[in-house]
């Protein structure tokens, strides 16, 4: 599954970093966030914070690192789907 993933890789668009966010504030939208508690490129005492000051919430947390969709894509799909219905109502 790695392997096929880095087949079809493809280098991340630089305009996040380059071009202020068009918006002025998020929409009025039920937000989450997921956070692999072993990612080493954000590791999770630092997303914790960021998470609690920008977003004003506590992240759902599971095993993993920075690719769960590799390592572990049916836990992540799990959570996803719970994540859809909840705000589905």
């Amino acid at each position: 599954m790695g392997a096929e993933a880095a087949v079809r890789w493809r280098r991340q668009s630089e305009t996040p970093a380059s071009r202020p966010w068009p918006m002025e504030a998020w929409p009025a939208v039920a937000t989450r966030f997921l956070l692999c508690r072993q990612d080493r490129l954000f590791p999770a005492p630092f997303l914790r914070t960021v998470v609690t000051e920008r977003l004003g919430a506590v992240p759902d947390e599971m095993e993993g690192g920075h690719f769960p969709m590799l390592s572990r894509p049916a836990e992540l799909a799990d959570r996803l789907e719970r994540y859809s219905r909840t705000a589905a109502g």
